[in-house]
């Protein structure tokens, strides 16, 4: 249990305002992707089900509005999209920029894939500490990602990360979510 929940019980059910439980409400369900994510814990659900409770909200329904709003992406070029969500790791001697993009609609970003892979070859000129560039468009309600395979580098890793024969741009890897628990652990070249 972590240090910061102690205090929250007796908050939980008077004293925390409205604002910060909702807020902290959104935070667990867009950390955990409602749920889905193997980094949920039942200690999530259960403060999660608690401030639902105090604020009257059905998570769901709020979840299901969080990633409508979350998957409106048309204000982000196609470099923000790249850059939003984005971890640099190493992966043996190549220094990789792993993008995760979460949503419940891959078809608006994979729409978008010639510019972001202009945008990936643009990030990887102009920063002297990257090899390259792996996108992740998690889709939350079928909880699987497709990653973009758009050279023989991106390829390699994919198929050698995850077991798969890449023969397209793209790849979808049914029941990956989390890049923390599911995308960094696996890449190998």
């Amino acid at each position: 249990m972590t240090k910061w929940v102690k205090p929250l019980k007796p908050f939980l059910t008077n004293k925390l305002p409205d604002n910060i439980a909702g807020l902290m409400l959104s935070c667990i369900i867009s950390d955990t992707l409602e749920f889905r994510s193997p980094t949920t814990t039942p200690h999530d659900k259960d403060v999660a089900e608690k401030l639902a409770t105090k604020l009257e909200i059905d998570i769901t329904t709020y979840a299901t509005e969080m990633f409508t709003a979350k998957s409106d992406v048309s204000g982000f070029t196609d470099a923000g999209l790249v850059k939003m969500d984005s971890k640099k790791y190493d992966v043996g001697d190549k220094n990789f920029r792993v993008s995760v993009l979460e949503t419940t609609n891959p078809e608006t970003i994979l729409a978008r894939k010639d510019g972001i892979v202009v945008a990936i070859k643009n990030c990887i000129a102009e920063e002297e500490d990257v090899d390259e560039v792996l996108f992740f468009i998690i889709d939350i309600l079928k909880e699987e990602a497709t990653v973009l395979t758009y050279n023989e580098l991106t390829k390699q890793v994919i198929e050698a990360s995850f077991g798969v024969t890449v023969s397209e741009d793209t790849e979808i890897l049914p029941g990956i979510v989390s890049r923390k628990k599911q995308i960094l652990p696996a890449l190998k070249l």
